[in-house]
C-alpha cells in the first residue's frame, strides 16, 4: 500500500504535499512530521512489511475515526477542497502506520486537519462564502367576496392608496368649512407617475373612457378621414376593435351609457351611437345638436357635453335635448372669470374633470353650478416640446372601483397611470 509518487515527495528531511493547492499555496507538513522519516529513507521498506501484516488500503478505509477518508475506488471526492484534506490524511496515515507509531500518527493527523480547516475557514479556500437566505412562503391572498382568490391587477405594478384619494380629502375639508361658502379654489394638485403604457402615436385622441366590465378603454380619435371609435387593451396599447368614421366626420369626445357608446363630431353636429360590444350602429344611429362638439361624459343620468366655450350642457341620453346648462367659472380675489376651451371630459368623484385645450392642466368643476373647485397641474408629464402644435394633453379615464387614473394626449406614444398629490 505504497503512496503514489505524485502525492508525497520525500528527500529524507521533509515531506511536502504536492497536489491540490489551497488559495494558491501548497500545503506543507509541519516540521514535526519530518522527524517521522529517518535519514536512510527506509520508509518504503517499512510500508512493504506492513502490507505483509495486513495494513493495506482496506484497513485504512475501515478506520472510522478518520471519517473524512474515502475510498477513491468506491466513492468520488465531493469536491476539490475535501479531496485535498483526504489526500493529506491518507498520506500521513500510511506513513505513520508504516513507522508503527500510532499515537504520534493520531496527534500529527489532528494537527494537520486543524491547520487545514483553519486555513479554509479564514480564507474560505479561495471561494466566496455561501449565504443562505430563508425566503418566507408567501401568504395566500384572502378570497374575494365571490369566493375566488384575489389577484393583483395586471396593469398596476405597485400598490397605492388611490389615485384620487387626495380629492376626497379636499372635498371633506371643503364640506367641513361650509361647502359652497368657500370663495376660492382648492390648492393646486400635482401628480406622480405609477406606470407608463404604450399608446398609438397615430391616434388623435379626443375621448377616453375606462370599461370596468372588460378592463379596456373606449377611445375616440379625430381628424377628417382618420377618425375612429375603438376598444384598446390597456396593458399593450393594442387596438382590439375599431370602427372608422366616414371621411366627412371629425371625431370628438365619447362616453358609454347603458350599453351604448356616444361619440360627438366637431362641426358636423352629429352624435354617433354604437352598440357597446360590437361597435355596430345602434338604434337610433345618430343624434343631433346645434353647437360644436368637443367633450362628452355622463353622471349616470345625463350626457354632459362641452363645445369649446365655458358652457357645459346636460343632455337627455335618448333625445339629446338640453335639460340644463352651467357656466364654468373661476373665482379669484372675489371676481368670477369664465373658464373656456373646455375639451375632453370625465366624471370623477362626483366632479366634472376637463382638459383645457392647449394646456397641461385639468379643471375640477362642480357640476351643480360650474364652480371651479381646483386645478391639476400635469406640466412635464410627457417630455416633449409641443411647439404650439395640436399634440396636447387630451384624454382622462378613471377606474372608479379601484381608484386608478390615466391620462394621455393627441398623437402621444405613451399613456400614463398617475396618482394625484398636493403640489409642493
Amino acid at each position: 500500500c505504497r503512496p503514489p509518487p505524485e502525492e508525497i515527495a520525500m528527500d529524507g528531511k521533509e515531506m511536502t504535499r504536492m497536489a491540490p493547492e489551497i488559495d494558491g499555496s501548497r500545503v506543507v507538513a509541519p516540521k514535526e512530521a519530518q522527524g517521522l522519516m529517518d535519514e536512510s529513507g527506509r520508509a518504503s521498506e517499512d510500508l512493504r512489511r506492513d502490507e505483509e501484516k495486513g495494513w493495506g488500503t482496506e484497513s485504512l478505509n475501515e478506520m472510522q475515526p478518520l471519517g473524512s477518508v474515502r475510498n477513491p475506488i468506491d466513492r468520488q471526492r465531493a469536491d476539490d477542497e475535501e479531496g485535498g484534506i483526504v489526500d493529506i490524511i491518507r498520506s500521513i496515515t500510511r506513513l505513520s502506520l508504516g513507522r508503527k507509531i500510532c499515537l504520534a500518527c493520531t496527534l500529527l493527523t489532528v494537527i494537520i486537519i486543524s491547520a487545514v480547516i483553519g486555513a479554509c475557514t479564514e480564507g474560505n479556500c479561495g471561494q466566496k462564502p455561501t449565504i443562505i437566505v430563508e425566503v418566507p412562503t408567501p401568504t395566500p391572498a384572502p378570497p374575494s367576496a365571490s369566493g375566488a382568490p384575489s389577484q393583483t391587477p395586471a396593469v398596476t405594478p405597485q400598490s397605492h392608496s388611490g389615485a384620487t384619494k387626495i380629492v376626497s380629502e379636499l372635498q371633506e375639508e371643503r364640506a367641513a368649512a361650509g361647502g359652497s361658502g368657500i370663495a376660492g379654489a382648492d390648492a393646486m394638485l400635482s401628480f406622480s407617475v405609477v406606470k407608463v403604457y404604450n399608446h398609438d402615436s397615430e391616434a388623435f385622441t379626443q375621448g377616453l373612457e375606462y370599461m370596468s366590465d372588460s378592463s379596456t378603454f373606449v377611445e375616440s380619435t379625430g381628424l377628417w378621414g382618420k377618425s375612429s371609435i375603438r376598444e384598446v387593451d390597456i396593458t399593450t396599447g393594442n387596438v382590439l376593435k375599431k370602427r372608422d368614421l366616414q371621411p366627412q366626420f371629425f371625431g370628438e369626445g365619447c362616453t358609454v351609457f347603458q350599453g351604448k357608446i356616444y361619440q360627438l363630431t366637431w362641426r358636423e353636429r352629429v352624435c354617433l351611437v354604437y352598440d357597446r360590444n360590437t361597435l355596430a350602429p345602434a338604434d337610433p344611429p345618430q343624434l343631433h345638436y346645434d353647437t360644436d362638439g368637443w367633450g362628452l361624459t355622463t353622471d349616470g343620468q345625463f350626457l354632459i357635453m362641452s363645445d369649446g366655450s365655458a358652457t357645459l350642457y346636460f343632455r337627455h341620453p335618448i333625445t339629446f335635448a338640453v335639460s340644463r346648462k352651467v357656466s364654468v367659472h373661476e373665482v379669484v380675489g372675489g371676481d368670477s372669470h369664465p373658464v373656456t376651451q373646455i375639451n375632453e371630459l370625465e366624471m370623477v368623484r362626483g366632479e366634472v374633470w376637463a382638459n383645457i385645450w392647449h394646456t397641461d392642466r385639468i379643471a375640477r368643476i362642480r357640476k351643480e353650478d360650474g364652480f371651479l373647485l381646483g386645478w391639476i397641474d400635469l406640466t412635464g408629464i410627457n417630455p416633449r416640446n409641443y411647439a404650439g402644435g395640436d399634440d396636447v394633453l387630451n384624454g382622462i379615464a378613471w377606474d372608479k372601483e379601484n381608484d386608478r387614473l390615466w391620462v394621455t394626449g393627441k398623437t402621444w406614444a405613451r399613456l400614463f397611470e398617475i396618482d394625484l398629490i398636493r403640489k409642493g
